[in-house]
């Protein structure tokens, strides 16, 4: 996980709930990481802070892992109509949203959830602290690998059509990882480290690390004296120390030798470990067939 921070967007009308919220979201972290609460009055607030603080520079991507939104705001049916932006409009299906209402009588939970793409529903009198808790967490986890699956299955389709050389390979990895990198002004995307690099043979041939490749090098030669965990019947494994991870495609027929090696935020997560092998497999696959 690359992340600093875990994004939670509160929408509500009332300034008391959405100070009660703060408090009761206060000191928690998922993964090790702090969440960063962000609180919008209106529609209109919370589709700013989409377009702008949550923003990334890939379109569908967002920083934002789970949302709580109030239905009846500037109409009586802002929220909703807020959902909808926010699955159509920003074309954003990870963020794990919760309408939560104060007047469940305006949007009976059964339409609302046959009818919006949300991922639950609470009256404001059920949203106790412990029930944020619980909503939060799972929240923030499945938008986290629903996030990273859908990122690698997009690089994927980037590479797939330049997969001719390997010289066109390493630079569509490249472009990936800085677009990853930056927000939609192009700039050092903020709540983002990535640091994570393919190095095949005695070179890095794509991504970013501290120094150069010689330091990615040295990092490698580093894990690979720890115990390998295996990853497939073919020989695939991956070692950790610290947020230090190396996972490693064995040479084979179908693959060439590649190696995958990141630095997480928090040590990696082992859905983190199964996502990535699938991907780096992939591309030992079409490196190996590329000239």
């Amino acid at each position: 996980m690359f992340a600093t921070e875990s994004h939670i967007l509160v929408v509500d009308d009332d300034p008391d709930v959405l100070t009660l919220s703060r408090l009761a979201l206060r000191g928690l972290d998922v993964f090790g990481l702090p969440l960063r609460i962000h609180a919008a009055a209106s529609k209109a607030e919370a589709i700013e802070l989409l377009g702008t603080t949550l923003s990334t520079g890939v379109a569908g991507v967002n920083l934002l892992s789970v949302a709580f939104i109030d239905v009846v705001m500037e109409t009586d049916h802002a929220g909703l109509e807020l959902c909808e932006y926010i699955r159509d409009d920003l074309r954003l299906r990870f963020p794990q949203i919760y309408i939560r209402t104060g007047q469940p009588g305006v949007a009976p939970q059964r339409s609302v959830v046959d009818r919006y793409d949300i991922n639950g529903y609470i009256a404001k009198t059920d949203a106790t602290e412990d029930e944020l808790y619980s909503m939060v967490k799972s929240g923030v986890r499945q938008a986290h690998f629903n996030r990273l699956a859908m990122v690698l299955q997009d690089g994927l389709y980037v590479l797939i059509p330049v997969a001719r050389t390997r010289r066109w390979i390493a630079e569509e990895l490249d472009k990936l990882i800085e677009r990853l990198q930056s927000n939609s002004r192009g700039e050092r995307q903020e709540g983002l480290d990535i640091r994570a690099c393919f190095l095949m043979d005695d070179r890095m041939m794509a991504g970013r690390w501290e120094g150069d490749g010689q330091m990615a090098l040295q990092g490698r030669t580093e894990l690979r004296a720890l115990p390998p965990t295996p990853l497939s019947e073919d020989g695939d494994v991956w070692r950790a120390e610290g947020n230090d991870t190396l996972l490693s495609i064995a040479p084979s027929s179908a693959n060439a030798e590649v190696d995958f090696l990141f630095r997480g935020t928090v040590p990696a997560l082992e859905w983190d470990i199964l996502l990535y092998h699938g991907f780096t497999r992939a591309l030992a696959a079409l490196w190996k067939r590329a000239t």
